[in-house]
């Protein structure tokens, strides 16, 4: 199976922008989709925007919009990210990217996606951006983009698999997503309202829980540090908990995390770190560690999940008295409470100066008592290895599928072994 290539903008009917200039926003209206709703990971855009346009400015201003089934098309910042166009289009898009239509006479649009998102015209496009502190692709550079045109059963073949198991994957996170969201509406009725203390002081029986459970949460409240939080449940310094990790081995090489908003991230799929002995140079940090980033601009933290790796020495890396308080729990309270901390912090810091672990050790959280703690896991436990497993099979198959992509447009793989392989791992 050997290809034919064809220039980008030879392959498409239509490309849409907004002129390259911000549109009028406002805080209601249709959502305005950025560059950074947009991921290569997920297949649809994201909606992480607080950009809105009246309905005046979305019939008024843009030169077109969208249509369900083109191709949003990052042009600035990380050039080729692309996602598909739901059924509808609830959305308008920002500057620095466009929306591309396929001419279906010319190429299948489900196969153009898949191709785009290829490591062998991905590559094309990481030589072909300009700009080095904010990568720019130039749309009158779409011509020189060259797309692999093969049969059209190859091109359906090949766009439906990428599609199907992109939806499949998709899915798996919905799903994962929505066990979160069960898993924190617990935490924040139990941890955060105290709902069970509240239905005893008020007479009632607290919902969702048998009476042994039940009995383990106080029927009234008293003052703290804190403010009103349920009688025997005391505030403690995050000190009380929190051991910091000194100990350093030399010579391993580990994966190396960043910590974000969202927690702690691998840097590289790819890329690992030699360790020196010194931890003025790097930090092991192992499973259950909390790491913390801390500055005066902000508090990013996160749990390490997997089994070890390391952080840059600017980070904060600390050890768990699981006697006191889970890691899962500690880590949901400072992430609930995130703009406490970080004002709290702030607060105690001299300006231009990192916050030191010594700050963060006075910072108070309401300790629970350990039966209340593993009640509360006993419920979560089975939700938590339900999220592990799906984690594991999703990135299992967006594994396979991008493994898979350019071989099957290669010709190096065969199109009924690409199914087998998709299909038994869906399976």
């Amino acid at each position: 199976m050997s290809a034919e290539w064809m220039p980008f903008t030879e392959l498409l009917s239509k490309i849409i922008d907004n002129r390259g200039r911000t549109c009028p926003v406002g805080t209601v209206g249709l959502p305005l989709i950025a560059t950074n709703c947009i991921d290569r990971s997920n297949l649809y855009p994201a909606y992480d925007t607080t950009r809105f346009v009246s309905d005046e400015t979305y019939k008024t201003w843009f030169r077109g919009h969208p249509l369900p089934g083109d191709i949003l098309f990052v042009c600035k910042g990380s050039p080729g990210r692309t996602n598909w166009v739901p059924d509808p289009v609830d959305f308008c898009i920002a500057q620095d990217m466009v929306a591309v239509r396929a001419d279906s006479s010319k190429i299948y649009p489900k196969y153009l996606f898949a191709a785009l998102r290829s490591s062998v015209v991905q590559s094309q496009i990481d030589n072909m951006h300009v700009g080095t502190m904010i990568p720019h692709f130039k749309k009158g550079d779409f011509d020189k983009l060259r797309i692999p045109i093969l049969s059209c059963y190859a091109q359906e073949f090949i766009g439906d698999l990428y599609f199907k198991t992109s939806e499949r994957i998709a899915l798996l996170r919905e799903t994962n997503a929505t066990l979160e969201a069960i898993a924190q509406a617990l935490f924040k009725s139990w941890f955060v309202d105290f709902d069970p203390v509240r239905a005893k002081q008020e007479g009632r029986e607290p919902e969702g829980m048998d009476a042994g459970t039940a009995a383990l949460f106080p029927d009234s409240f008293e003052e703290s540090e804190l403010g009103l939080v349920p009688r025997g449940w005391k505030a403690k310094p995050l000190s009380d908990v929190l051991k910091s990790k000194i100990k350093q081995v030399g010579g391993v090489v580990v994966p190396e995390y960043s910590s974000t908003n969202f927690g702690l991230q691998l840097r590289s799929e790819i890329f690992k770190k030699k360790l020196s002995g010194s931890i003025s140079k790097n930090k092991l940090i192992h499973q259950g560690d909390l790491v913390f980033g801390l500055s005066r601009q902000i508090l990013n933290f996160g749990l390490m999940q997997d089994l070890v790796g390391c952080v840059s020495p600017a980070y904060k890396v600390f050890t768990v008295d699981k006697n006191m308080i889970s890691i899962y729990l500690l880590e949901r309270i400072m992430r609930f409470h995130a703009g406490y901390f970080f004002n709290a912090i702030s607060a105690s810091s001299r300006e231009g100066q990192s916050i030191s672990s010594e700050n963060l050790g006075h910072l108070k959280f309401v300790q629970f008592p350990i039966e209340v703690q593993n009640a509360f896991h006993a419920i979560i436990e089975p939700l938590r290895n339900r999220k592990e497993v799906i984690e594991s099979q999703t990135q299992t198959l967006a594994s396979i599928r991008d493994t898979l992509l350019p071989r099957l447009i290669s010709g190096q793989l065969r199109l009924p072994e690409a199914e087998a392989i998709i299909g038994e791992a869906i399976a």
